[in-house]
């Protein structure tokens, strides 16, 4: 029978092993064969879903999961009035209540963060990670370069990083699933981001901007035609 510290140090590999086979099931490290994403890229406006419509919908989405969280914050207790005493002073932290009066409320833990309101933060990080309209893309055994006009971004396949995500820190995942390269962005809190780049059958990328979590589900697809006319040259900047 094994001693308990080599019985431990066979757990503790076992559970390596474990998560790193889950790990490299949902992303892997090398790139399928026959998939070419390397190359330049032009939006087809006409085969891609209007922006403007997405971030519409995501906006409505957020107002509606604020109304939520306001309203779970209440049945907990949080946005109960607390009575005063006649001719107590008001204090600074009275906020309006429904009922047209002022009230106290206590803080708690909100599932989309420090309030923020529809078309605020969340909105201008989706908006942030919209690709655009050109793109050069290079794919190397190490690594993947995606290229924009005004931005510029290298993923390493597999590897774990943390980021600056907006003003909260997040872990960004990269790699391959099935014949998509595949970027995980989890915030601190928060609903998180997936980004996607794969080939239809005909040759055409697609390229797809999922924010989902916390009442959030809002998808951009955008689709591209190979093309010889490349964005200006930018050195990459990293994850």
């Amino acid at each position: 029978m094994p001693s308990r510290p080599r019985l431990f140090a066979l757990c503790a590999a076992s559970l390596t092993l474990v998560l790193s086979g889950c790990a490299s099931g949902r992303l892997a490290v090398t790139a399928p064969p026959g998939v070419r994403l390397s190359g330049d890229w032009a939006l087809d406006p006409a085969a891609s879903e209007d922006t403007g419509q997405v971030i519409a919908r995501l906006r409505a989405q957020l107002g509606k999961a604020l109304h939520a969280q306001r309203r779970r914050a209440a049945q907990d207790g949080l946005g109960v009035p607390v009575r005063r005493e006649p001719g107590a002073p008001s204090g600074d932290s009275d906020e309006q209540s429904e009922g047209g009066g002022q009230d106290r409320r206590e803080s708690g833990p909100r599932p989309l963060g420090p309030a923020v309101p529809p078309g605020s933060a969340l909105v201008q990080e989706f908006l942030s990670n919209v690709p655009a309209d050109e793109l050069t893309i290079a794919v190397t055994p190490g690594s993947v370069t995606v290229i924009g006009a005004n931005s510029s971004q290298q993923y390493t396949p597999g590897l774990q990083t943390a980021i600056e995500w907006g003003q909260i820190s997040a872990e960004q995942m990269s790699g391959w699933q099935g014949r998509r390269y595949v970027i995980d962005t989890r915030p601190q809190w928060g609903p998180e981001v997936t980004q996607s780049y794969g080939l239809t059958p005909d040759g055409k990328l697609v390229v797809t901007l999922r924010m989902r979590g916390a009442g959030i589900d809002a998808t951009l697809t955008r689709r591209y035609r190979r093309t010889s006319r490349a964005p200006a040259a930018l050195v990459p900047t990293g994850d």
